[in-house]
């Protein structure tokens, strides 16, 4: 199996640096125009299936791809939904780093063991996220899959193929609406491409421009 992995396009939360987690804020006309940009690059793809998070703005991304493959069947999975950050979520970077600098700080270096306040814990995102994994390819052996998700469960993806140690997940940046590609073929799995944003051109964002995810 070879799994497309996208990002969703800039929401309106990444723009202004605002914590999502599983709250559900709108693609920006930024994000809407990377989903498009997007679509076109994989419109001759040949995709079997189409995974993505209920949450709009990964749901707003796939069915942007799925418009250029209409026979394409696209199911809303919540294994892939983005990380609950807990009391953090509605909350802009600044208010974070203010007050929450230490577990900030624990989360962007040993996310294994950090928990947001009333928040999800990073091994139930790690079982959700692999479970996922171990399901689609299963189920679709020798096929291509597109999967729409959010920034910790692409690098979980991403670090479990390169057998990372899950601590050095946050030195891993995934942009908005770009393209990380796993083969999972062979016995081992193999990362063919990450964060690949070249059809983007100038609506590519950089990590420092990204504040919160």
């Amino acid at each position: 199996m070879r799994m497309i992995i996208v990002r969703h396009g800039e929401s309106e939360w990444n723009r202004i640096h605002r914590y999502q987690g599983q709250l559900d804020a709108a693609l920006t006309d930024v994000g809407i125009r990377q989903a498009e940009a997007l679509a076109e690059r994989l419109r001759e793809q040949s995709i079997d299936c189409i995974y993505t998070s209920r949450l709009q703005r990964a749901a707003v991304t796939a069915e942007t791809i799925a418009r250029f493959h209409p026979d394409t069947p696209l199911h809303r999975d919540d294994a892939l939904l983005e990380i609950h950050h807990g009391d953090w979520q509605g909350k802009y970077a600044n208010e974070i780093m203010a007050q929450y600098a230490a577990g900030l700080q624990e989360w962007r270096e040993h996310p294994t063991r950090s928990q947001m306040p009333n928040g999800e814990s990073f091994s139930n995102v790690l079982k959700r996220t692999l479970d996922f994994k171990e399901r689609v390819c299963a189920e679709h052996a020798g096929q291509v899959i597109v999967v729409s998700s959010h920034d910790v469960v692409i690098k979980i993806l991403i670090a479990d193929a390169l057998g990372m140690d899950m601590d050095r997940l946050n030195r891993l940046w995934v942009t908005n609406a770009s393209i990380s590609t796993i083969d999972y073929s062979g016995k081992w799995p193999y990362l063919e491409s990450l964060s690949d944003a070249c059809h983007l051109g100038a609506l590519a964002i950089g990590h420092e421009g990204q504040q919160a995810i």
